[in-house]
């Protein structure tokens, strides 16, 4: 049977698979260089805001590769308040990534407002129409500040230092800076906000309606320039990397029980290895230098081929990237739990990768096949003398995780029998699925009944891929309870590719290729975020699951998930 993917789009220029420093998940030391960091990049980043918005004010249409008025210059003021250490702690891979992040952040958010409001000439506009648009910006960017200040500066910089947060103080402050967005522009604008609007882009069934729609977007855009800024952390240090360091390796394998694409030769399945490592191995090594079709992108923190830590044999977690993705799609996953002592095996899905001009016309079927493939060689490397891997893997211990066609193919491998066979692996112990594509079009509502391992599924509202209510949503309403945990967390304002490293991309790039707008901010929540808060779920979950680890089972309570954050997290059990 041939078997076509309709749900996914064909980004051959999939460029997020640059394993990126997404994996650096923000981490809070006790540490004065640090905290003072984290004040100083967080207050640039705040007056570049104000600088870029005021600059772009009544600008009609600027072009978004072209917002270089809007100067950053800091970068000497970023090398003289920050070590490298402490440009990681906060979650960002250098220096120069954080003063990137930033001026690229100031660039996107300002000129979104900007175009937001001023999208069309003034031309067709009445004296009030006019009017109405520049208080409409007035209070669009005076809301910005106000979040920025009690989300970020007063919040998050305040847990950074010590301080804590008053999330009740903050949450009344911005309902309050909310409503008074909206009874502002009503009162000036009334009818005439409308006619500014002129494309739709605020909805609603009444004017009213429509205004409030305006607020909670002025909200939703100072929130996420909060959190790009000033970096949150979580209630609980687990989802950030850990004491390890990170081993990788590479493995030309080869199914001979299956063919190539093209029919000529075994299946090849070239897997990475992401395992853990003790810092004395690294020492003269060089970081990984991560690239993609040959070309050199940055330094990783990751250590190509030296000794596995001590301490084995480890559990395992198995992972499956998405369409037309790569085994080194979702290296933030990966090296959090490796730095905790897992091992993370992760393959190309051979004619279903960025990288080949091949195309598997039965990726589906394929995809299951290749990870219990790859457990019968993980098993026999165990047991073989002088392997690298001898000894290395708890194989009683396996979890899988996926995203998006990888989610898919974490289900198959956990479930029973659906439309395109029996894919069943019972060494599968656990699976934490990301964004999975799990509609009616692939699995029927038994299938998700007939489950019966720990599951831990994760989304985001606006997916656009594989939507949450017809995918995340409708695979967990089907299974029962009976498991440890049977779980599903929907990440507010996370879409298809925040699960991934795809807003590393540039942003003229990405605006060339397309995608932006399913995965990175103004809209979306920032995606450094969005995967510490992923990683929380998913450590936590493969430590109780693989582990046993009776604390992990703890920080996965309901009510904990959903006091972490409860605008940005929103967590539903069985």
């Amino acid at each position: 049977m041939t078997f076509r993917l309709r749900v996914f789009p064909a980004l051959r220029v999939f460029l997020f698979l640059v394993v990126a420093g997404a994996f650096f998940a923000p981490q809070v030391h006790a540490i004065d260089s640090v905290q003072k960091c984290a004040k100083i990049t967080g207050s640039l980043g705040a007056k570049c805001m104000l600088k870029g918005t005021k600059l772009l004010r009544e600008q009609i249409a600027p072009i978004p590769d072209q917002i270089d008025i809007i100067t950053f210059s800091n970068f000497s003021k970023i090398l003289k308040a920050c070590s490298l250490t402490d440009a990681r702690a906060l979650g960002y891979r250098d220096q120069v990534d954080l003063h990137q992040q930033i001026e690229d952040g100031c660039n996107l958010f300002a000129y979104e407002m900007n175009a937001t409001v001023y999208n069309t000439s003034q031309g067709g506009l009445t004296e009030d129409q006019l009017g109405c648009r520049a208080d409409m910006y007035k209070q669009m960017t005076k809301a910005q500040k106000t979040v920025t200040t009690a989300v970020g500066k007063k919040c998050s910089l305040g847990e950074i230092l010590g301080k804590g947060c008053d999330r009740v103080k903050r949450d009344a402050k911005v309902a309050k800076t909310r409503a008074k967005v909206e009874a502002t522009i009503l009162k000036k604008c009334g009818a005439d906000f409308d006619g500014v609007d002129v494309l739709g882009v605020f909805q609603g069934a009444t004017l009213e309606d429509r205004i409030a729609d305006f607020a909670d977007y002025s909200i939703v855009r100072g929130r996420h320039w909060a959190q790009r800024v000033y970096p949150p952390i979580i209630a609980a240090p687990s989802g950030e990397l850990g004491a390890l360091k990170v081993g990788l390796t590479t493995l030309n394998l080869e199914d001979a029980s299956r063919l190539n694409v093209a029919g000529t030769a075994p299946r090849p399945v070239v897997t990475e290895v992401y395992y853990p490592v003790d810092e004395a191995d690294t020492i003269g090594v060089s970081e990984e230098e991560a690239s993609i079709l040959g070309i050199p992108l940055f330094d990783i923190p990751a250590f190509r081929d030296v000794p596995l830590a001590a301490g084995g044999p480890r559990p395992v977690v198995m992972f499956s990237h998405g369409n037309e993705g790569t085994r080194i799609q979702s290296f933030f996953f990966a090296a959090v739990l490796a730095s905790h002592g897992f091992i993370v095996i992760s393959p190309d899905h051979h004619g279903n990768t960025l990288t080949e001009a091949e195309v598997d016309p039965s990726p589906a079927t394929n995809r299951p096949l290749d990870i219990s493939f790859l457990i019968d060689e993980a098993t026999a490397f165990n047991s073989t003398p002088g392997n690298f891997f001898e000894n290395a893997f708890d194989l009683s211990n396996i979890g899988m995780s996926g995203h998006s066609f990888g989610g898919y193919t974490t289900f198959a491998l956990a479930g029973g029998t659906f439309g395109l066979g029996t894919f069943t692996d019972t060494r599968i112990k656990s699976i934490f699925p990301q964004a999975p594509a799990s509609s009616a079009s692939f699995f029927d509502p038994a299938f998700f009944a007939g489950i019966a391992v720990p599951t831990l599924i994760v989304g985001g509202s606006i997916d656009e891929t594989t939507p949450f209510l017809t995918n995340q949503q409708y695979a967990f309403d089907n299974m029962v309870s009976g498991a440890s945990v049977v779980g599903l967390a929907n990440l507010n304002a996370a879409g298809h590719f925040t699960f991934s490293s795809f807003c590393e991309v540039p942003p003229a790039l990405l605006a060339a290729i397309g995608g932006f707008e399913e995965a990175c901010e103004p809209r979306h929540l920032p995606w450094r975020y969005a995967q510490d808060l992923t990683m929380y779920l998913g450590q936590n979950f493969f430590d109780w699951t693989l582990r046993g680890n009776a604390a992990a089972l703890a920080n996965l309570d309901p009510l904990l998930i959903n006091g972490l954050e409860p605008t940005d997290l929103d967590y539903q059990s069985k």
